[in-house]
């Protein structure tokens, strides 16, 4: 049929005639295409999608993996290893993950007056603790206020449900800077009337603000601190020595137990808009010791 339908191609003008179309001439040739093997990589092309990660269609034109599944993860048109992988970095690229940094020296003249334990969730996996130590000391109200919302007992107004730590996820990963987490999922608060609303509106708990100061600098992987003056349930655990956050943000603690997942924390790839981790990092529970 096809070598029928190619008798009718004037070959001389290279003009089709109304017997044969171009589908009909390309068809053939598609399929060969489709049958070879080609990588995954070139099928989905520069312009492939962005983020397939996670897709299992089978389809070729919905997740270009399907052709061949050992070829690895597409994302950004090029073949990219799992961004949950704790040697994959920004860019999608294998690396050798980096060793597992000593915690910080704890600063004189501060004693460890609590203790939490947090348990973090990478892409659904358990990915394993840290456990902090506080120092109330260095900044009374600011450590008060993370103990109770790790304990999932925080409120700032009357009858409201507690804020809590639990299920909190990664605001962002700033790549040997900070790891940046809080963005709560458990915020509490309660239901009232709002002036120009005409339904009772969810206010939830809002973040204490406090006026605590301490000499203390981020010069050391392994620091936990927070927002300075408040006003945020955000906090940052440090994966290098970085003095330039010593600005806005305060140490409360330190890391004692964990280094090796602060590690995994500042590798994961992160998008380029917010460098949110591609990977939702989850805080499954938090414990008090």
């Amino acid at each position: 049929r096809i070598a029928a339908r190619l008798r009718h191609l004037d070959v001389r003008h290279m003009r089709i005639s109304p017997d044969a179309t171009r589908r009909a001439i390309l068809l053939p040739f598609a399929a060969a295409l489709i049958s070879t093997s080609v990588p995954g990589a070139a099928l989905a092309g520069e312009r492939g999608t962005a983020q397939t990660v996670g897709l299992d269609t089978g389809s070729l034109i919905i997740d270009p993996r399907a052709l061949n599944a050992e070829r690895g993860l597409i994302w950004g048109g090029r073949e990219r290893c799992d961004p949950t992988d704790v040697a994959c970095t920004q860019g999608g690229e294998l690396i050798t993950a980096a060793g597992e940094l000593p915690p910080p020296k704890r600063p004189v003249g501060y004693e460890v007056t609590d203790r939490l334990k947090m348990s973090f969730v990478v892409a659904g996996e358990p990915a394993g603790d840290v456990v902090v130590a506080l120092w109330r000391p260095a900044a009374p109200t600011a450590t008060d206020a993370f103990v109770r919302l790790g304990r999932g007992m925080l409120t700032t107004g009357e009858n409201e449900e507690p804020a809590s730590l639990e299920r909190s996820t990664a605001v962002r990963i700033l790549r040997n800077e900070a790891v940046v987490l809080g963005a709560l999922r458990k915020p509490g608060g309660s239901t009232l009337l709002v002036a120009g609303q005409t339904r009772p509106q969810r206010v939830p708990v809002a973040p204490p603000k406090y006026d605590d100061e301490n000499n203390l600098s981020h010069d050391a992987a392994g620091w936990l601190s927070v927002r300075r003056g408040g006003g945020s349930f955000e906090f940052v655990l440090t994966p290098r020595a970085n003095p330039a956050l010593d600005r806005e943000w305060l140490i409360i603690g330190q890391v004692e137990e964990g280094m090796g997942l602060v590690e995994r924390l500042n590798t994961l790839p992160t998008n380029n808009y917010d460098r949110a981790p591609l990977a939702t990092v989850q805080l499954r529970s938090v414990t008090v010791l």
